[in-house]
């Protein structure tokens, strides 16, 4: 029989159980109608039931009332004032202590906190031992999203307690479902939980017992972490019989680790596994692992060896009452929409904090987070194998208008160029030398004014830079164009170049000077933001290779390329005009270079804007 099945005879067999003889038939009639086997499986027990001496049903000792002791007569605790707080009632309890919310006695102003204090009757070393570390973890602990410590003290009767935060709040998982908050708003919150988590890690503290119920949410969505009755300080020995711990392992079994089930050694990686646990129902509505009262040894094997079901498939199937309509009427309102949500990033994430063996998890919770943060991001998450595509894929994610918008520039810059060639081509070669320079530059100055002030645009994005160091890069520009201005005056006076054309010998008068400029311009304050990034990220080595290289470039470009492109200009052969060309854009670089920073500050010192916006 398999474990689900098993759990099912038990379940039918305990609700019979509570039932009196005259209703019980009835009720397996209609609970076993479809399963014969079942019915004869849960008439078997109630038989052998019926056989057990009933002084073996009783316990051995009975339970005490709250508030009264096995031993003898308890004050009740309600209504009891300890550390100037009246208790109200109880709220809560646990394997060795009560939790009860107390409001100030005295009157002054009102406030409400919650006692947590040994059972009556639970004086056992081990336990008085766990309570106290308990007691000492909390107060090492100060964090917004750790519930606070605020005084400890002992009862009249020897019990110890210890006062804490209030915390009017609802389980983590119940607080999303009835706002029905999508994906992203629930990892949002599950980060700020990792964040108390990781915080208690730093001191050396793991909690042992991560589960819904131990993070709560307030009303004004504020993330408190609950209950280190179980925690253990990892510079010391845990507390408790070696025997115990082995054979009885103090744990939830639904959110336990392999190792926890083992009783094996704890580290961070436990509550890793723990908080894998939490996201995966947290986003699917169901657990990786069904351990429904299962024995010990069973919940060992289990996590020891069956592998959970991935969150985008699990949430197509029906478990438990659990329908894909269900569990996405709380989260994305639609099944395909939730599990398309949850394929790829959030599949890895979450069964990679799920592995079997603690090395292969997440080595801690902040690694943990940070994946989340990066698949909120729309950037890589190291939990998926990277590739080329994959990145390019989380890249057009982050950035789909700036995709978007550089695509439609390169396609209307290709196509501006092949018109523009094409219709000189046809010009120079229909009319040769009869139409005018002005007429067959126009087209092409046009579309380089284009593509510059567009190039600009795309720059600035790139570069991330803010405004006041765009502004400062034109300013360099203004300087660069007019150098580049000079640099051809010299050119004509030097002979180095002239104009193919007879209107004119001087080739700057081809071109509007004012177009000229402003095309110069706009490329030398493209140079200026490239070479201020490059600063950044490689610093001043980085910055004098650029202020080397561009001019060098430049002049080749020129000498070579554009008289080869236009057929137009006719240039000096020779190495003395390369280099008193390179000597020009050298001067125009530097000189531009320094009116950017002098008028937006030195490289490193202002905000990127995009990381400005974000931290803002």
């Amino acid at each position: 029989m398999t474990p689900e099945y098993l759990a099912r005879i038990r379940a039918i067999y305990e609700a019979a159980l509570a039932k009196d003889t005259l209703e019980r038939a009835a009720f397996l009639d209609q609970e076993c109608q479809s399963d014969e086997a079942i019915r004869r499986q849960v008439d078997l027990l109630l038989a052998a039931q019926q056989r057990v001496p009933a002084w073996l049903n009783e316990p051995l000792l009975a339970p005490a009332p709250i508030g009264e002791s096995p031993g003898g007569s308890f004050p009740q605790m309600a209504g009891r004032q300890l550390s100037g707080y009246q208790l109200v009632r109880e709220i809560g309890h646990g394997g060795m202590g009560s939790v009860y919310l107390a409001e100030r006695s005295d009157g002054a102003f009102r406030k409400q906190v919650a006692i947590k204090l040994v059972r009556p009757g639970m004086n056992d070393a081990n336990i008085l031992a766990r309570f106290r570390q308990e007691r000492e973890i909390l107060a090492s602990l100060d964090h917004p999203g750790i519930a606070r410590l605020l005084d400890a003290a002992t009862t009249d009767e020897g019990l110890p307690y210890f006062v804490m935060e209030f915390v009017d709040g609802q389980p983590i998982d119940r607080w999303c479902d009835e706002r029905k908050l999508n994906l992203t708003q629930r990892l949002v919150l599950f980060r700020t939980a990792c964040d108390a988590v990781q915080y208690a890690h730093q001191r050396l503290i793991v909690h042992c017992d991560l589960k819904p119920g131990n993070i709560l949410v307030t009303a004004d969505g504020n993330v408190k972490l609950l209950d280190f009755g179980i925690a253990r300080l990892l510079r010391q020995e845990p507390v408790g019989d070696k025997a115990t711990r082995t054979l009885m392992p103090v744990m939830t079994p639904e959110y336990a680790s392999p190792e926890q089930a083992n009783g094996d050694s704890i580290t961070t990686l436990t509550d890793v596994y723990s908080l894998g646990v939490v996201l995966y129902e947290l986003l699917t509505g169901h657990r990786p692992h069904h351990l429904l009262k299962a024995a010990v040894r069973e919940v060992a094997r289990v996590l020891a060896e069956e592998e959970p079901t991935r969150p985008s498939l699990v949430v197509a199937t029906t478990q438990e009452r659990l329908t894909p309509q269900a569990v996405s009427e709380v989260r994305e309102g639609d099944p395909n929409r939730l599990r398309k949500r949850l394929e790829g990033d959030l599949d890895c994430i979450v069964l990679t904090a799920l592995r079997k063996e603690p090395v292969r998890r997440y080595s801690s919770v902040e690694a943990f987070g940070g994946d989340l943060g990066r698949h909120l991001e729309n950037r890589p998450v190291n939990a998926r194998e990277d590739s080329f595509w994959y990145r390019a894929n989380r890249f057009v994610r982050r950035h789909p208008s700036g995709v978007a918008t550089g695509i439609l520039i390169a396609l209307s810059a290709a196509a501006g160029l092949f018109t523009t060639l094409w219709e000189m081509r046809t010009l120079v070669k229909a009319q040769g030398q009869t139409l005018s320079g002005h007429a067959i530059l126009e087209p092409l100055v046009a579309m380089f004014l284009y593509v510059d002030v567009a190039g600009f645009g795309i720059t600035v994005y790139l570069t991330r830079a803010t405004f006041l160091r765009a502004m400062g890069s034109l300013a360099g520009g203004v300087v660069f164009a007019a150098i580049w201005i000079i640099r051809w005056k010299v050119d004509y006076a030097m002979g180095w170049w002239r104009s193919a054309f007879l209107e004119t010998p001087e080739p700057l008068m081809l071109f509007s000077l004012p177009v000229a400029f402003l095309i110069m311009m706009m490329a030398g304050g493209m140079l200026f933001l490239v070479s201020w990034r490059v600063t950044r990220r490689f610093g001043r080595a980085g910055q004098v290779a650029i202020l080397l290289a561009v001019p060098i470039d430049l002049a080749i470009r020129d000498r070579i390329w554009w008289q080869h492109f236009m057929r137009m200009l006719v240039a000096t052969p020779g190495t003395g005009p390369v280099l008193g060309d390179a000597a020009f854009f050298a001067l125009g670089m530097v000189l531009g270079y320094v009116v950017m920073r002098l008028i937006a500050g030195p490289d490193g010192k202002d905000q990127l804007a995009r990381t400005q916006q974000a931290t803002s």
